[in-house]
């Protein structure tokens, strides 16, 4: 029985836990992550010849704006 409790195992399973906790997370905020990637994605669409221009920014603000509302529905359910 000594053997099994140790340092090692006591990380190991708190690792575990830790890991079970972030997939918690990702599941219940899946979409918000998911919006915030698509934010990231029109930005480096948008800065790959160097500069915005204002249909890029207005697609930028778009993705923002569905960020928030991902954020809303994932709080309160509004939408």
């Amino acid at each position: 029985m000594m053997d099994w409790i140790s340092w090692t195992n006591g990380f190991y399973l708190l690792g575990i836990c830790v890991a079970g906790i972030a997939t918690l997370v990702a599941a219940k905020y899946k979409n918000i992550v998911k919006e915030i990637g698509d934010v990231a994605q029109k930005l480096e669409e948008g800065y790959a010849d160097g500069e915005l221009t204002k249909a890029e920014k207005d697609d930028v603000m778009k993705e923002c704006i569905d960020v928030f509302k991902a954020i809303l529905k994932a709080k309160w359910g509004l939408f």
